[in-house]
Parts: C-alpha cells; structure tokens; sequence
C-alpha cells in the first residue's frame, strides 16, 4: 500500500519595484523560486523586457540568476528592484552652480542618493533636512532611482531643504 505524502509548497508574497515604472507590483513566489524564474515571473506581469537584473533594495550588485529568491531577501520589508544592466550617472544639483556626479544602481534609493548628495555638497548639514526634486517634483526618499529616470541611464535631480511648517 503506497502512502501518500502531502507536500505544501511555501508561497511568499514579494513585492517589487521595476526600473521606468512608478510604484510598486508583488507576486507570490515559491520557496525554491529561483532569481531566473521570479525574473520570467515579473516579465509576464509587468510587460518590461531584454535582459534584466535583480537588486535587493540600495544593493550594489544584482542576485546571480540560479539564486533561491527568498534566501536573499531582507527580514525587515524592503521591495526588491528589477532592472536592466548598468548603472544610472546622476548628478545632483544644489544652489545653482555647484553639482556632484555620480554613478548609482536603479535599485538605489532617493534617501541613499540624497544622503550621499549632502555629504558631498553641504556636508555640515543633516541629510534629513533635504530632499531631492527631479523635473520640479519631490521624490520620495522610498522611492527608487531606477523609477525616477523613466528607464534612463542618465538623470539630473536638484538638491533642496525640505519646506517645514511653521506655527
């Protein structure tokens, strides 16, 4: 007489963010789910295509494709970020004529760029005071870097204090 075993595959709900789209998708991915196979998953989802990367959230590096996905995700939330090779140049304006350049991961997001701005530009001042505008709009300091230059490798952001209610 065979006996049989019932086996309950472990579902994961991932969210993630997609370099050129604004806010944030999730999908539910198996406990052996593979970087490759999230990958396939988050191309039918979503539409974006050609060869992509997968960053843990401000990560320099993207996961190797035969990683097991859910062995390399943070144990406090943080969106996962899909995005094409290479790096986007930034350069951070601030009071007009001085700027910083450099280049950062999509996955980067706007309050590592603008702590790294702050430190480059006005370095005596608290990261906490600024933010950073692209094309006249705040982005969040959640938000990623990849979704703010529209699938682009290049962007230009402009340094600003944030506005503080007075009263």
């Amino acid at each position: 007489m065979n006996e049989q075993v019932e086996v309950v595959a472990e579902r994961l709900a991932v969210v993630f963010a997609v370099e050129g789209q604004p806010g944030h998708h999730d999908v539910d991915v198996g406990s052996g789910t593979t970087v490759k196979e999230f990958i396939d998953i988050v191309v039918s989802k979503t539409g974006i295509d050609g060869l992509l990367e997968v960053y843990v959230e401000d990560a320099e590096e993207p996961l190797h494709h035969d990683l097991v996905l859910i062995e390399h995700l943070s144990i406090e939330f943080a969106p996962l970020h899909v995005a094409k090779p290479g790096k986007i140049e930034t350069t951070v304006r601030y009071q007009g004529s001085r700027r910083v350049e450099r280049a950062f991961r999509p996955a980067a997001t706007m309050a590592k760029v603008t702590k790294w701005a702050v430190k480059e530009l006005a370095p005596t001042e608290d990261p906490s005071d600024f933010q950073l505008k692209h094309d006249g709009k705040v982005l969040p300091p959640d938000s990623h870097l990849g979704q703010a230059a529209h699938g682009e490798k290049s962007i230009v952001l402009d340094l600003v204090f944030k506005v503080k209610p007075q009263g």
